[in-house]
Order: structure tokens, then C-alpha cells, then sequence
């Protein structure tokens, strides 16, 4: 049960009964939407409702002015009651009686502005979520679904033709991470990587490593330089090196570690022949054919899977260091061996035509630009016919959703494959494309250029060894995934309160070093463990029942409790709503508001623990645990780590500060 479904289901029932009190069915008012939000501004309310403002539901009412409709509605919200069966709330610790009426959820209720209803939470609604968050501390914001969604959650799925870099480290961040928050809300979510080792970026791929490979029996190469988008190699001696083949360092690194383990032979008559034609100072690509012979081409094959299973087992080592798991590496290869990507021409063939010795498939009937290749005049399979296949073998394993995370160069790409799926019978609304945008790493505060096959290449690995896993993800996280992500390394590798992970993350550790201190020194006869015990929290419920923290004293005294319990009550609300939304980033701004909170709350003297009688101690040092639960089960959702310590960096904990 979250706070804002508590408030919805009150409100629609309240509207129901205002719209039965004008004569409108009920069933009618069932289906419309009650919109809550939360006001930019604290003075306007803990949350707000904009329902008034709906021209729809208010032409039901025959009111026209929005002003007039809240007013009109008010006196149905006060009058109002709940059962707990309606609202399915398990309530251990009886902080409500089995009706549940206005005075029970809220302080007040006010119009303001063009119709908003500005509502103020009942202290007892929070302090009912502070013990649901003491009592289910791990376990605190998830949820269990009667009919869990079964996702197949595809990305990262880099091509295995180089070390993973920046951009693939940033799909994996984003990946894991809605992964989790889906898991959370209590979906069944099947983590997938689609290996492209099929294909011409393949065959690349063999031939540079074979051209790498000759360069290490002394057989000099040359390399190409484009002019006007024109291809020129040098006048000097040298066998021309395919101007598409991947250039970078990373392939002669790659090349040393494979032979270690898969010595390749060529035969001195082939090495002879290719020193002699190296002579000519006039090679170009075009003298590629002449070239490569048979001999050759088998030499590159090998090469070509030896790399593709070099790169991924790479992939797979760097994604494990940066948390991030799958249960399957999915083969492009293995449809094509198959046959399943010719097969599914068959089940397309209601949306299909030939032309020019080509197949289309007709996307332009699903909203596309332009009906699609899938089978070329040559009689081989495009990349789509592949992807089709593919994603029809996710239909058939039995997932009723499936949600990918492309790059940004596949945006064009989504209409074809949802026209695709819907073509194969699959519901338009249950498959998802994420566009993950490009990231640039900022140095000095001047951008870095990558480029896999120029060789300019940041490594996921390389960045791992310079930032902290923690604060990489944080970066990797901080925007949506349609916002373009400028990486600072300098502020990455800042460990002050100025990193934003640092800034969160010190909040946690600050709470663990004040229960770790009173448990040092004995200022209190309580462990933090007790807190967790069913029968301490009953104890505990009448002293919390005791103090003021209403939005009137909080907003008086300034003293921060109720903000900070005010978070505590919305972190499942914003754990459900990052999931659904697929936007980790939500969550993430407020662990960092509350982390803001937080050192609000350490400003105020009143707030000194150490300067407390044992009873209001304890009643401050349970607000800060729920704070610390949220703080910890946020981070985790996300890939991160809540330290208990953090030495190593410049963050300061003294028993005066934190006291």
C-alpha cells in the first residue's frame, strides 16, 4: 500500500458520492482518473489534486468553474469514510480504527489557485508508515503482484567487435537498474543480451585481426585517410588496410591474448606472396580481392569467432565488476544456423510483397515512413528479417512484455519492428523501446572524441579503473534516458559532499555512526536492531503518538522531523512510480532529497540526539532509521552501495556533528 493510493481510492470514493448526490452513475465517475501530485511549493500542501481542473468531468457536474467544483467537492472529502477492506491496508500496529474518515488521513484540506485541492497528511498516516517502514526495513518499498507481468528486459547488446565503452557502460546502469525497480514492483524480469556475432561487422572483424596478424610476421600495412569522404593511402609500400575494419589498439591486445591460447598457422609460400605484393607503394582497397585469397578468408573466419568470443567473454567480465547480471546471452548466430530467420518470412507473409527481386515488408501499413527489405535481391536476409526473428523467439519463450534499450542511431528503427510485432500478433502495448542518448566524458571540461573503429575508445574498464563503481553509476543515472549525459571525470573523482553520491551516500553513513556511537557509549539503553522487533515498536507507538508533527508546528519550529517522515511515506510511491515509468533518475533525485533533508534537520539544535532525555531520543533515532532504510534500499535498487564508513574520502564524521 502506497500513500498516494490511499489518497486516490479516498478521494474516488468521495467523488462518487458527490457525483451520486447530483443524480450521475457511479459507474461513470469509476472510470475517470483522480490526478495527485505533489506542489512544487511546501506551503501549498503535501500533495495536491487537480481533478477540479478536468473540463470532461466537470461538464458531468454541469459546473464550469473549476473553483466552484472543489468547493462543491470538499464537503463530500470530509465526510467521507473508508473501511480498511476497501483500502486493503494491513495495519499491525491499529493506528486506524476499521472506518477511516478525512480527520484520520488529513490535517486540512484548502482551494487554492485555478482549483487545486491542497491536502496536509495526518500525522498519524505518517507515523502508520514510519512503523511499516521499521517492521519491513529490507523489504520496504517493495511489492508483491497477484498477476506479475513476465518481462523479457533486452540491453546493453553491444556488438562484439571491441571492448564495452562508455556508452554500453551507461545502458548498463539504466538496464540494471529499471530491471530492479520492475522486480520491486513485483514483476518477473528475465534479463537478456543479444550477441550480433553474425554478420558483415563480423567479417570486419576477422579481417582486421587478420591484417594485425600479418603485421606480426613483418608484413609492413598502410592506413587509409578519407578526403571530402574520399578513401586515400599513402604512395609507400604496404598492404592496404581496409578503411572500415576496426583500427584500434585494442585489436592487437586482443590478438597477443588469443594466440597465447589459439596458436594460427599460414604458410611461409602465403607469407612470401604478401611481402612481395606489400612492395608496391600503390596498393589500394581496390586491390583487396587480389589480395585476399581463399587461404586467407579461412584465416579471417577463424578470427572472426575466435574475436567474437574473446570480446563477449570481455563484456561479460566488465559487467560483472560493474554489478550488472543476465541470465542469457542470446546468439544471433544460432537463428541464422536454425533456420529460424527464413522461417519467419512465412509468418509475415500476410504484410509482405516482392519487388525487384527484393521482399518488403509492408511497416507503412503500422506507421512507418516506408515499407522495409527483409530479403535482398541476392537472396539473403537484412538485419531486420534477423531482429523479427529474434524478437519472435521472445513470444514464443512465453513473455507477455518486452522492453529493449537501443542506442540512439536505432530511433528510426522502432516503427518497423512494432509494426513487426504487431504484424506477428503481439500486443503494441506491451512491447517498449528505450532510447539510451549518447554520453560525453568531460576532461578538464573539454569533451573526449570516441570512435570504436578509429581506435579513440573509452573502456567501460578503463573508466572503472579511474571512478568508483558507485559514483559511476550515480553519473550514469543522474539524467533520463532521452537526455544527452555529459560525464565530468574531475567531478566523478571528487570525493567531497560537491559528488553527489558522496552527498547521499554520507547520509546513510552519518545515521549508522550515531547509532554505532550510542551503542559505543551507552547514551541510550537501545540497539538499532530493536527497532525491528515487533513488540518494541508497540512500545514505541504511544511516546511517537505523543509528539506534534503537524505541518502548523513544522512549518513554525522549522525543526525538520516531519520532512523527514513526510520522505519516508513517499519512497514507495516513488519506487513504484520510477518503475513504471522505466526512470531510475526519479529515484535517485530523491534519495538525494532526502539526503538534503537530512542536513537540514542537523542544523537544528532541537535535533541534537546526544541533548535528549532517553524518550525523545529514541523517538528521533526511529525517524532516522526509516531515513536510513530508504537511503539504503533506494541505492541498492539502483546498483549502489550505502556505506556504514566512508574513511577515504574528505567527509569529516565527529560525535559533534553528528549529535
Amino acid at each position: 500500500m502506497r500513500i498516494k493510493e490511499i489518497i486516490d481510492k479516498f478521494l474516488k470514493k468521495s467523488l462518487i458520492s458527490f457525483a451520486e448526490s447530483q443524480s450521475i452513475s457511479s459507474e461513470i465517475i469509476q472510470g475517470k482518473s483522480i490526478t495527485i501530485e505533489i506542489p512544487k511549493e511546501e506551503s501549498f500542501g503535501d500533495y495536491t489534486c487537480t481533478t477540479a481542473m478536468n473540463k470532461e468531468l466537470r461538464n458531468l457536474f454541469q459546473i464550469r468553474n473549476p473553483i466552484e467544483f472543489a468547493q462543491k467537492w470538499i464537503p463530500f472529502i470530509k465526510t467521507t469514510k473508508l473501511s480498511k477492506s476497501e483500502l486493503i491496508l494491513d495495519d499491525p500496529f491499529s493506528f486506524f480504527d476499521d472506518e477511516i474518515g478525512f480527520d484520520d488521513l488529513f490535517e486540512n484540506v484548502q482551494v487554492a489557485g485555478a482549483g487545486f485541492l491542497n491536502f496536509f497528511v495526518q500525522s498519524k498516516l505518517l507515523l502508520f508508515f514510519l512503523f511499516r517502514c521499521l517492521s519491513h526495513n529490507h523489504d520496504y518499498g517493495r511489492f508483491k503482484k497477484e498477476k506479475p507481468r513476465k518481462i523479457i528486459f533486452e540491453f546493453v547488446s553491444a556488438n562484439p567487435t571491441g571492448p564495452l565503452n562508455v556508452v554500453s557502460a551507461r545502458a548498463s546502469a539504466l538496464g540494471d537498474s529499471c530491471c530492479n525497480l520492475l522486480e520491486a514492483i513485483g514483476d518477473s524480469v528475465f534479463r537478456e543480451y543479444y550477441v550480433n556475432d553474425y554478420g558483415n561487422q563480423v567479417e570486419l572483424l576477422g579481417i582486421s585481426f587478420l591484417f594485425r596478424f600479418l603485421e606480426l610476421k613483418k608484413i609492413p600495412l598502410k592506413f587509409s585517410q578519407k578526403n571530402h569522404d574520399k578513401v586515400i593511402y599513402p604512395q609507400q609500400e604496404g598492404l592496404p588496410f581496409p578503411s572500415e575494419a576496426y583500427h584500434g589498439e585494442y585489436i592487437q591486445e586482443a590478438l597477443i591474448e588469443i594466440l597465447k591460447h589459439h596458436p594460427i598457422s599460414i604458410s611461409e609460400n602465403e607469407i612470401q606472396r604478401l611481402k612481395k605484393i606489400s612492395q608496391n607503394p600503390n596498393l589500394t582497397e581496390e586491390n583487396l580481392k587480389e589480395i585476399l585469397n581463399e587461404e586467407l578468408y579461412q584465416i579471417a573466419k577463424k578470427f572472426s569467432k575466435l574475436a567474437t568470443e574473446y570480446f563477449l567473454q570481455k563484456h561479460k567480465e566488465d559487467l560483472q565488476k560493474f554489478r550488472v547480471h543476465f541470465e542469457n546471452f542470446f546468439l544471433e548466430s544460432s537463428l541464422h544456423e536454425s533456420g529460424k530467420v527464413f522461417s519467419i518470412v512465412e509468418k509475415l507473409k500476410n504484410h509482405t510483397y516482392e519487388k525487384d527481386k527484393k521482399i518488403f515488408f509492408k511497416s507503412s501499413d503500422f506507421g512507418d515512413d516506408q515499407d522495409r527489405v527483409i530479403i535482398r535481391e541476392n537472396g539473403k536476409p537484412t538485419y531486420l528479417l534477423a531482429d523479427i526473428a529474434y524478437h519472435y523467439e521472445k513470444i514464443q519463450r512465453g513473455f507477455d512484455t518486452i522492453i529493449n534499450i537501443w542506442g540512439p542511431d536505432h530511433h528510426g528503427y522502432i516503427p518497423r519492428m512494432k509494426g513487426a510485432m504487431q504484424a506477428l500478433g503481439f500486443p503494441k502495448e506491451n512491447f517498449h523501446v528505450l532510447i539510451a542518448q549518447q554520453v560525453t566524458l568531460l576532461e578538464n571540461g573539454k569533451p573526449i572524441v570516441m570512435s570504436k573503429r578509429a581506435g579513440k575508445i573509452i573502456q567501460m574498464k578503463e573508466l572503472l579503473e579511474e571512478i568508483p563503481i558507485d559514483v559511476a553509476r550515480y553519473f550514469f543515472l543522474m539524467r533520463s534516458f532521452e537526455s544527452h549525459l555529459e560525464f565530468d571525470i574531475d567531478e566523478a573523482k571528487d570525493t567531497s559532499e560537491k559528488n553527489p553520491y558522496y552527498y547521499v551516500a554520507y547520509s546513510h553513513a552519518r545515521i549508522h555512526s550515531i547509532f554505532r556511537k550510542i551503542e559505543e557509549e551507552r547514551i541510550f539503553a537501545i540497539k538499532e536492531e530493536a527497532f525491528f522487533d515487533k513488540e518494541t515498536l508497540f512500545q514505541l507507538k504511544p511516546r511517537l503518538n505523543f509528539y506534534d508533527f503537524s505541518s502548523q508546528t513544522a512549518f513554525e519550529k522549522q525543526n525538520y522531523q516531519r520532512n523527514l517522515l513526510l520522505k519516508i511515506a513517499r519512497y514507495p510511491d516513488e519506487v513504484y512510480e520510477s518503475a513504471t515509468s522505466l526512470e531510475p533518475h526519479r529515484l535517485l533525485y530523491f534519495l538525494y532529497q532526502i539526503a538534503n533533508d537530512l542536513s537540514k534537520f542537523y542544523i537544528k539544535k532541537e535535533n541534537k540526539i546526544i541533548e535528549k532525555n532517553e524518550e525523545e531520543g529514541i523517538v528521533l533515532l526511529s525517524i532516522l532509521l526509516g531515513v536510513k532504510i530508504c537511503l539504503k534500499n533506494g541505492l541498492e535498487l539502483l546498483g549502489m552501495e550505502a556505506p556504514n564508513r566512508l574513511e577515504k574520502t574528505n567527509l569529516q564524521i565527529t560525535k559533534e556533528d553528528l549529535l
